[in-house]
């Protein structure tokens, strides 16, 4: 998640052994992270392994929706929608990353990306490594971005505000069975936060 359960015991001045609220303060974090990627309109985080998304061009440069873009797989066009049938493109012929990918912008080169609606497969891992992975014995593996200082930051800042509010919120340890983060859709975000995430929304290109 952005940030981590001991950010926020820390941040409140709770002990590792007082665990009553551990399972609330990770739910929070959940809350607070899925509210992010929408307001940001990208993922933060970075998955395990690839994902497959599909993308509508006409111009030259392509913002795809996680990053930074870690490793490409694949990137293919079509007019049909048969990709298995499409030649993949090549990289340093047929595009290639801008600033190393660390914007999520991909450069067709020679021309324009296919202006057919999802007529652009691209197969690729991009987006943060979780808060607190860094730290774990061994570090980060290589190639993968820590997430930025600021960004946890902020996330600690209001999953510490919603967390001492939770009875106002009505959350509880079972709030979340069953998914949705719906008590999140309206929270109020302290303005350094919502500056914090503005800084970070993807715009489309």
């Amino acid at each position: 998640m952005l940030c981590t359960v001991k950010d926020i015991k820390d941040r409140l001045g709770l002990t590792d052994e007082q665990t009553d609220h551990d399972a609330v303060i990770a739910q929070i974090i959940a809350g607070f992270t899925s509210l992010a990627d929408r307001l940001t309109s990208r993922v933060l985080l970075a998955t395990e392994k690839d994902v497959l998304e599909y993308y509508t061009g006409g111009t030259a440069l392509l913002q795809v929706r996680r990053y930074p873009i870690l490793a490409i797989t694949s990137v293919k066009e079509s007019e049909t929608g048969d990709f298995d049938e499409a030649a993949a493109l090549i990289e340093g012929d047929d595009w290639r990353l801008v600033s190393k990918g660390l914007s999520g912008v991909i450069r067709r080169l020679w021309g324009l990306w296919s202006p057919e609606i999802d007529g652009i497969q691209i197969i690729y891992r991009g987006g943060y490594a979780a808060a607190g992975a860094e730290e774990q014995e061994g570090g980060l593996p290589a190639g993968e971005i820590a997430m930025p200082a600021d960004l946890r930051e902020a996330a600690i800042k209001q999953c510490s505000m919603e967390f001492q509010r939770r009875d106002d919120l009505g959350i509880s340890g079972t709030t979340f069975e069953g998914g949705g983060f719906n008590k999140f859709a309206d929270m109020q975000l302290l303005p350094v936060v919502r500056d914090v995430l503005e800084s970070y929304r993807r715009i489309q290109i």
